[in-house]
């Protein structure tokens, strides 16, 4: 048995350390073996065992220390006066005059200083007067509890009386007070705390926040545990700006699954006393062994809600809200889905030509058989839609696409035929001047995906390097379209992937004719002893053989005889930095289109260092070029630096800065950021403060810092959370 030093000798140390308790074979763990009591001088008189000099007690895998003891085997009760020490798994105690009942686990003593590790989790302290009574609780008179090491008073928490309810999973204190530095940061004359997982009503950590947008703000939350299915917290947000929002959310869960509702409201001094509001609901369920449901709707009160009130850019550029409810299927090779969707445009100003249309409702079904015994694979996609929007065409899309393909590989190549015939049909109403409100189309399309693989050793490791060329065919002949409604196609971005798409378009309405060859070869260097890729680079480019007339308005011909150039590259460099890219380029106009490149170090979560570059020259409203450099680095022991900056540099100027610093210690931890970030549709910049204070086994105290960071920095991991 080897025990570490008492309180009184052990220095402070950071990170303290671990209990060091090595039973051996003297310790029982069976509660109805005998005790081990070992000392000087033994002394047994009328049933009572006296034990003198040295004394220690062995019983259930604890360790008890005295100088004297005396100990009664019929009531297992061992009285001790002066000075005791108890160790047993994850506990350490140090007390004065205990009276301990070894059989029903029960004790009371006068001074005490306690330690206990739980699962790592680590909490120490001292009372007046300890006791464990007959129904399991404990009772601490004139206690502290502070998770920092042993003579470590950074911060702690003081009560008058300490009552542990372990059954309830509750405690309470009488006249408690949080003191971190000396300074009491809180004193309540009772509190209640949970000190188990289980959910107790009451107050949550309060959190503090500054930005130009609300001033000073305040959130007290508080969690109220309604019964086992249903629980919300509430939050008044105090801002000295615009006064006092009421934020509340409500859980519950049921046999179709869990739901929240959460909802915002305030009176806005700062914007003529309106009335804002932002409400959403989100459902997520399962049916049986096959359905599943997802509800996801929200709405606002006006278009300057996520500016003013929002905490970041992602909100602020918010333009439309989803209001959605699925009901999904899934059984073997069947997939369905039956969806009702809907938007809120923020702005309400923006006509309805704009807004996307709504999806009331939408039902798809997909369908795939495994290989049969030629090899042949059969599937099916069919999709039923009706789009609704005020002073619009709508009406309802039929589209069905069955499929054949042949996948056919070896060893070092694969070929896959494919061939798919697609029928849309088109009921329309309120149709145009010269638009017939039914509409048509009937389209076969075969492709011809193929690819080789090579490779050659590069080192006696097993290191390889691999050449894999692919060529894919298309051809899809010409339909004349312009006289389909766009209900949800849009062109999408060209990059790799989309060398090996069979429409150019998302959505139904435009099907692209096409009659090209895609070209494209990827080379890979993998890892002999790990298997790890530590390189790939891909460039790739499509042949036309025919002009390309389908376009989203009317037809367009484009005449081009081969596509743009796009490539993508991804590296793991020495010294654990990767490298990350992609290009789409313009051969005719001799410039990229879209380019993006990432340079990375990260050895480890505390050393981060991103360089990033992005390009858009499309010609159109995203057109943009933006420098973006993110940093989080120790600068001492206990201390490290955290900074992001995001400049565009076609607007020349400041999208995101963002400086915060972070001391982290063995029991607390204080973060401080400042951030400026674009708000109102790129036109003003918001400053804001954020500031915590991390009590290490107590909840933050503050703003949450480490989500902000996350959203900033790539690579960074809040621990505290």
């Amino acid at each position: 048995m080897v025990l570490t030093p008492g309180y009184a000798s052990a220095a402070f140390q950071c990170p303290a350390p671990t209990f060091v308790y090595e039973p051996g074979s003297a310790v029982f763990t069976d509660p109805d073996e005998e005790v081990l009591a070992e000392a000087d001088s033994v002394v047994s008189e009328d049933g009572i065992v006296t034990l003198n000099g040295n004394t220690t007690i062995t019983y259930q895998n604890r360790v008890l220390s005295a100088e004297d003891a005396q100990y009664n085997p019929e009531t297992g009760e061992v009285k001790i006066e002066g000075e005791m020490s108890f160790l047993g798994e994850g506990v350490r105690l140090q007390s004065n005059n205990a009276v301990v009942d070894m059989d029903d686990n029960l004790f009371s003593t006068e001074e005490s200083t306690y330690e206990f590790d739980v699962n790592g989790k680590r909490a120490s302290g001292n009372a007046t007067r300890m006791e464990r009574n007959e129904q399991g609780h404990f009772t601490l008179d004139g206690a502290t509890y502070s998770s920092c090491p042993p003579g470590d008073k950074s911060w702690f928490i003081r009560a008058k009386k300490l009552q542990l309810y372990p059954d309830e999973g509750i405690g309470t204190a009488q006249n408690l007070s949080v003191i971190f530095k000396g300074v009491p940061l809180l004193i309540v004359p009772r509190f209640s705390f949970p000190i188990s997982p289980k959910r107790k009503t009451g107050f949550l950590a309060p959190l503090f926040a500054r930005s130009d947008s609300t001033g000073f703000e305040v959130r007290i939350p508080w969690y109220w545990n309604i019964r086992n299915d249903l629980d919300a917290t509430i939050v008044p947000r105090i801002m000295s700006k615009r006064g006092t929002q009421l934020q509340t959310e409500f859980r519950y869960l049921n046999r179709q699954g869990a739901w929240q509702f959460d909802h915002e409201y305030m009176n806005d001094r700062d914007f003529d006393d309106r009335k804002r509001a932002f409400s959403q609901v989100r459902h997520q369920g399962t049916f049986g062994s096959y359905w599943t449901s997802e509800i996801n709707a929200s709405r606002v009160s006006d278009k300057n809600y996520f500016t003013d009130l929002g905490d970041s850019l992602q909100l602020a550029s918010i333009t439309h809200l989803d209001r959605r409810a699925d009901l999904r299927y899934k059984r073997g090779s069947i997939t369905a889905l039956a969806r009702l969707q809907s938007y809120q445009t923020v702005d309400d100003d923006t006509p309805d030509i704009e807004k996307p249309y709504q999806r009331l409702p939408q039902l798809t079904a997909n369908w795939e058989t495994p290989k049969d015994e030629l090899g042949v694979r059969a599937s099916a996609s069919t999709e039923l839609v009706y789009f609704d929007r005020n002073d619009s065409v709508t009406g309802s899309r039929f589209d069905v696409q069955p499929r054949l393909s042949w996948p056919v590989s070896g060893d070092s190549w694969f070929i896959t035929p494919s061939a798919s015939y697609r029928f849309s049909l088109y009921s329309l109403n309120n149709a145009e001047p010269g638009q017939s409100s039914r509409q048509s189309r009937n389209l076969s399309t075969f492709s011809l995906d193929s690819g080789l693989f090579f490779d050659r050793a590069i080192d006696d490791k097993g290191s390889v390097q691999t050449l894999e060329p692919r060529l894919f065919y298309l051809r899809v002949p010409y339909s004349n379209q312009s006289q389909i409604p766009l209900f949800d196609s849009s062109e999408l971005d060209f990059n790799i992937s989309q060398l090996f798409r069979e429409n150019r378009f998302s959505g139904a309405d435009r099907v692209a004719d096409a009659n090209q060859l895609s070209m494209a070869m990827t080379t890979r260097f993998l890892d002999g002893p790990s298997g790890s890729e530590n390189f790939r680079a891909s460039i790739g480019q499509i042949l036309y053989f025919d002009d390309r007339r389908v376009g989203l308005e009317g037809n367009t011909i484009d005449t081009s005889k081969s596509s743009d150039i796009v490539g993508e590259l991804a590296a793991e460099l020495p010294r654990q930095w990767f490298a990350r890219g992609q290009m789409q380029w313009d051969p005719a106009e001799k410039q990229t289109v879209r380019g993006s490149v990432l340079l990375s170090y990260r050895p480890d979560e505390d050393h981060i260092l991103n360089f990033a570059h992005r390009t858009v020259n499309t010609g159109g409203t995203a057109e943009t070029e933006q420098l973006d450099f993110s940093l989080l680095w120790p600068i001492r022991n206990s201390w490290r630096v955290a900074s992001r900056w995001n400049y565009s540099l076609d607007a020349d100027r400041s999208l995101e800065s963002l400086l915060g610093v972070e001391y982290d210690s063995c029991c607390w931890a204080f973060r401080f950021a400042a951030r400026r970030f674009i708000t109102d549709a790129g036109n003003n910049h918001d400053t804001q403060l954020l500031f915590q204070l991390v009590l290490k086994g107590l909840a933050p105290l503050g703003q949450d810092y480490g989500a902000v960071l996350e959203n900033s920095i790539l690579g960074y991991r809040d621990q505290f959370e």
